[in-house]
């Protein structure tokens, strides 16, 4: 095994501070004090978003929202104002309008104390709307054809994974980067991993299954996606790698696969070749601007890659603590991991925010959520106490044709796969729990 193979030890001492000073909870019994003083202070933004809060943790969203909306105006850059009116649009029924209040602020200002929680409270919603989503296209499937499929919106299904069942999770690390790399063509309207595993949940569609194209088919009816990419990883060891993909139609034609070979340390460059490849197959002349700008793309670091893997499959699993373990050692790897860096604030946020009362909007919203640098001296120690972790054989195999099952191993000589934390304890010796994907 090689350096890249092995992952470190999941170990999270991520910190939430709070800035400029430490706020404190907010309680509707404030709301005649704080009207009074914005009789004073009419220009007061962080005023004005604390009377929102207030108004909010009273259940009056109505009055809130405004509020927050004046609030943002005057102090655009604190993240109160989107949390509060997102969760109230939420609460009305209105998930799409929410999650573009939460993806307008991030994009503005993605450095600003508490957008971790913001990209929660956005990774929330667009689980949910997926869901729901799901739910109701299966309901409707019989009035969905493929003649209304967007033949703008491209889908790409998680990749199947033959060989070493150790990279199992690269299944769903693939198909992001390729979803990421078409997204930047500006060219097709690319369906969220979320939407497509919410509805893969939903027809019990198994992680290990082969997609044929009647399946594909069926799936783009129900996502209204008029083209399909299917692919497949087949890694039997480090020195022959296949990567392949195809364009699956909404009639159910197949292109001819984009397929190519190599090391599996040059897997990262092979998915840029697939994906080039693909956009030929879509009908769309890449110019060498857009080739450059896939090809820069993402991160060049393996083993940062297969971290963000498994973070993605903690994700999807709902194992928020587990996801933001991977992430945090993904940007470990390579600093300047974006993706990473952004599912590692959501994923610690997101219990936070589940659990915050309304009450509790403007501490959570001051918060401030960074993964440990790789120098960081408790995540260090902690690290080398641990060990390497691996999970059997057996178990992974019976894992990826069932169900979830548990399995807890320790050794320090094993190079590990990438398991699922689902707890981790420190005290004088550590005990890891794992679920396998």
């Amino acid at each position: 095994m090689t350096a890249v193979q092995r992952l470190v030890p999941l170990v999270v001492v991520g910190t939430l501070v709070a800035c400029g000073g430490r706020p404190t909870e907010v309680s509707p019994a404030e709301i005649p004090e704080i009207q009074a003083r914005l009789e004073r202070e009419p220009q007061n933004g962080e005023l004005v978003l604390r009377y929102a809060a207030a108004l909010f943790s009273a259940d009056r969203c109505d009055t809130a929202v405004a509020t927050a909306r004046a609030g943002m105006r005057l102090a655009p850059g604190k993240a109160v104002g989107p949390l509060i009116v997102g969760q109230c649009l939420e609460q009305a029924g209105d998930p799409t309008q929410a999650i573009g209040v939460y993806r307008a602020y991030v994009a503005t200002f993605p450095d600003a104390p508490g957008v971790s929680a913001v990209r929660a409270r956005e990774m929330l919603a667009v689980r949910a709307q997926a869901t729901n989503l799901a739910r109701a296209a299966l309901q409707q499937e019989t009035q969905l054809t493929a003649a209304s499929a967007d033949p703008q919106a491209v889908a790409v299904l998680p990749l199947q994974i033959t060989g070493d069942s150790t990279y199992l999770p690269l299944s769903r690390g693939l198909a992001q980067i390729m979803t990421s790399d078409l997204g930047l063509l500006q060219r097709f309207r690319m369906v969220e991993r979320m939407r497509i595993g919410a509805l893969l949940d939903e027809i019990q569609f198994s992680q290990g299954q082969r997609v044929d194209p009647s399946t594909s088919a069926r799936v783009g009816r129900l996502m209204q996606a008029g083209r399909l990419v299917q692919g497949l990883a087949a890694i039997p060891d480090e020195r022959n790698v296949r990567l392949e993909a195809s364009v699956v139609r909404a009639s159910g034609e197949v292109t001819g696969p984009e397929s190519t070979t190599g090391r599996f340390r040059d897997l990262l460059q092979m998915e840029k070749q697939i994906v080039i490849g693909l956009a030929a197959q879509l009908g769309y002349t890449l110019s060498e601007a857009e080739r450059q700008t896939i090809l820069e793309n993402g991160t060049e670091s393996l083993a940062a890659f297969l971290a963000y893997s498994s973070g993605l499959v903690a994700e999807d699993l709902g194992d928020f603590s587990a996801a933001a373990a991977y992430y945090s050692q993904a940007v470990q790897s390579d600093p300047g991991f974006q993706a990473a860096r952004q599912g590692y604030q959501a994923n610690q946020s997101a219990p936070t925010v589940q659990q915050a009362s309304a009450g509790q909007v403007t501490t959570v919203a001051a918060q401030t959520v960074e993964p440990p640098s790789a120098a960081d001296p408790v995540g260090d120690a902690i690290g080398s106490t641990v060990g390497d972790v691996a999970a059997t054989q057996a178990e992974q195999v019976a894992d990826v044709t069932q169900t979830v099952q548990q399995a807890s191993t320790t050794t320090t000589a094993t190079p590990p796969p990438p398991p699922i934390t689902t707890t981790v304890t420190a005290t004088g010796t550590i005990r890891i729990i794992f679920r396998l994907p």
